[in-house]
């Protein structure tokens, strides 16, 4: 069976975390998962959500209208981006005289959302269509370390519009990271948001709640932490380096994007997995 999406990359991930779309292309290759280059989609909208909540939906609706018109569902690696389409896609779906009127002002560049695709993070691909069994039959390499997942909130919050996995315990990052062979480890305050969004407004709260997250995962020994948001991401990988120099705090805890820790086991060399150049936190003492 053919797997094919329309591919969004949003803003964050091409500029700043390009080791995160680097390791999906080779592991959706390895799986079969047909990535499509779109062309001109455009940021989420999550950006200016709390100034105008209907320029949020006019720009998250232009994206879901091109895929609409390629009869594709969206394949999305930021948690962020996947919770501003799929919740405007939620939203418009249910309430017809709010997508009439986002359609006026989409009419004027030419675009209809008629709300016929969904929208899925990678995460939600693999468990769902992909599915567990058929990823355990590719994987080549079985990977002895213990990992400290971090799902982070945005995925699977609000649930209403989300609508995966449990809001307040989830679980299937965990399934997931332990079909590669690693264990998915338990720590304190596991469910606790990496502190990113407050970054600009406080960044001394922002880090001091990735520090005590940091401070956990060291305590229960975990060998790396793994992700699945480029700003959660972010967080622990560079705030690492910013918690050494505020607070006199040494981690050394690298940080691997879902399909990087995949890519290992499924046999992808870690070259090309991007692992050995895009961390600021060195990866070496895993690999």
């Amino acid at each position: 069976m053919t797997h094919r999406y329309a591919f969004f990359l949003g803003c964050t991930i091409p500029t700043r975390n390009f080791g995160y779309e680097l390791s999906t292309r080779k592991v959706c290759e390895a799986l079969g998962i047909i990535l499509e280059e779109m062309q001109g989609f455009i940021c989420c909208g999550t950006p200016i959500k709390n100034i105008s909540e209907k320029a949020w939906l006019c720009m998250a609706s232009y994206n879901l209208a091109l895929a609409e018109e390629k009869g594709l569902d969206i394949l999305v690696l930021c948690n962020g981006c996947v919770n501003s389409l799929k919740k405007a896609n939620f939203l418009l779906k249910k309430d017809e005289d709010l997508k009439a009127e986002v359609n006026e002002v989409l009419s004027k560049v030419g675009k209809e959302y008629n709300g016929s695709i969904e929208v899925k993070h990678l995460i939600r691909v693999l468990y769902e269509d992909i599915g567990i069994d058929e990823i355990k039959s590719k994987i080549k390499n079985k990977l002895n370390l213990r990992v400290a997942s971090h799902t982070g909130c945005h995925l699977v919050k609000p649930s209403y519009a989300m609508k995966f996995d449990d809001p307040e315990k989830p679980t299937i990052l965990d399934e997931l990271i332990e079909i590669t062979g690693a264990k998915s480890i338990e720590y304190m305050y596991k469910n606790l948001c990496c502190g990113q969004p407050i970054r600009g407004l406080n960044d001394e709260v922002s880090l001091r709640i990735a520090k005590e997250k940091l401070t956990h995962i060291k305590e229960a020994n975990a060998d790396c932490i793994v992700t699945i948001c480029p700003a959660c991401n972010m967080q622990f990988d560079l705030g690492q380096l910013e918690i050494r120099s505020k607070f006199k705090e040494e981690y050394n805890i690298p940080v691997l994007h879902y399909p990087e820790l995949l890519g290992l086991a499924l046999g992808i060399d870690k070259k090309e997995l991007g692992i050995l150049t895009t961390h600021r936190v060195k990866a070496d003492k895993i690999l």
